[in-house]
């Protein structure tokens, strides 16, 4: 608890969320390992293949990003999408741009789908809406999420289990998201674009890089393995120069990400190495908390206060590997409640980078917003609630 309330006080000084994980492992270390272990800590957590391996994978999928933004890939999405009926091109254009993570990322499907919105003629904040909620589908699965994968190295579980476990989130999302978007422009004339010719080739040369990427690694590829070659079948297909490979490395080798991953990495080594997650799981059974309570509070508390999805992975799921991990494998409901919890978190705090400047962007209220975010939200966490109480 000292280490949370530490973690949240530096995040509230407006504070690096590396800096905040880091200052949190150090409380915890000072606090219960012997004293000439934290140095010694210190580089282990630095030099541990899977700290080595994130760190790796992270900085691919960033390079990737990076290179398919530079190579205008995503301004080809919006264009062949703008072409196409846009009560279906407002949906698809920040879905398909959420194939690639990138901070604030729904301010660029907010530029491609501006003209399509704007003939519908709804209101800013049905058009906020409807951008940054199918901007973010994909980020309760897509294995080239930071969060995604940081869960797979935290729980020691293969990246692709953990996909699978988490897919029915973006199902619950597309089906919530659409219900609130179709009661909005149910009443709107329908108005029929001229779809391109070879609208799939088209669609398929601008993403087939993540297309490439998720296939692979539902297939069995390692994903240490599968983003350097994606990156490099990309570079070579688009001719990348020098200073375009250069500026997307930069890109991906972000010094601040860079520590906030390893930050991430040794909160979990110190976790591990005080005992802290058995400690807090026989605590919990001891005064009685039900853990879906633990399960479903903590993470969406940590979303919500930070603002990040790899912080509240990197804090909670270090605490929550006793509850989410079972002697025979992954526990996949208590995994999928834990993370759904996040993201909603994620979703729905004002701390949102992607809300913010979509809520500005189209001149939206951002109280009023709420009114299309909340019924969905709750709806996805309630049925992640329902399912795992029928599991047990």
């Amino acid at each position: 608890m000292a280490s949370i309330a530490g973690m949240l006080l530096l995040l509230r000084l407006k504070l690096h969320p590396g800096i905040a994980i880091f200052a949190g492992s150090l409380i915890i270390s000072l606090l219960i390992l012997p004293l000439n272990e934290t140095p010694s800590l210190l580089i282990q957590s630095l030099l541990n293949y899977q700290t080595l391996r994130l760190l790796l994978i992270i900085a691919s999928a960033l390079t990737l990003s990076g290179l398919m933004e530079q190579k205008g890939l995503l301004a080809q999405l919006a264009t062949t999408l703008e072409k196409i009926a846009p009560k279906l091109a407002v949906h698809l254009i920040p879905a398909v741009i959420g194939f690639v993570p990138m901070p604030a990322g729904a301010l660029v499907s907010a530029t491609a789908s501006r003209d399509s919105l704007k003939r519908l003629g709804i209101t800013p904040e049905q058009s906020t809406f409807i951008n940054y909620w199918f901007r973010h589908l994909w980020e309760f699965c897509l294995p080239v999420y930071p969060a995604i994968i940081a869960s797979s190295v935290i729980l020691a579980v293969p990246l692709s289990s953990v996909v699978m476990t988490l897919l029915p989130g973006t199902f619950l999302a597309i089906i919530t998201g659409g219900a609130i978007s179709y009661s909005i422009l149910k009443k709107i004339p329908g108005t029929k674009g001229r779809p391109p010719q070879n609208i799939v080739y088209n669609l398929l040369k601008a993403c087939w890089p993540i297309l490439l990427l998720v296939l692979s690694i539902l297939l069995g590829l390692d994903a240490m393995i599968a983003f350097p070659l994606v990156f490099i079948l990309l570079a070579l297909q688009q001719r990348a120069r020098q200073q375009e490979l250069v500026k997307a490395l930069k890109y991906g080798l972000d010094p601040k990400i860079m520590f906030f991953l390893y930050a991430v990495m040794l909160y979990k080594t110190t976790i591990e190495s005080a005992n802290i997650a058995g400690a807090v799981f026989s605590d919990m059974q001891i005064i009685g908390l039900p853990i879906v309570v633990i399960l479903v509070i903590l993470p969406f508390l940590i979303a919500f206060i930070t603002g990040n999805s790899m912080a509240f992975v990197g804090i909670t799921f270090p605490l929550l590997v006793p509850s989410i991990m079972l002697p025979t494998g992954i526990n996949s409901y208590a995994l999928l409640l834990a993370y759904t919890s996040g993201i909603i978190g994620l979703l729905l705090t004002p701390l949102h980078l992607c809300l913010i400047l979509s809520a500005e962007y189209f001149k939206a209220s951002l109280a009023k917003i709420y009114k299309y975010i909340l019924p969905p939200s709750m709806a996805i966490e309630a049925v992640a609630i329902v399912l795992y109480y029928l599991a047990f």
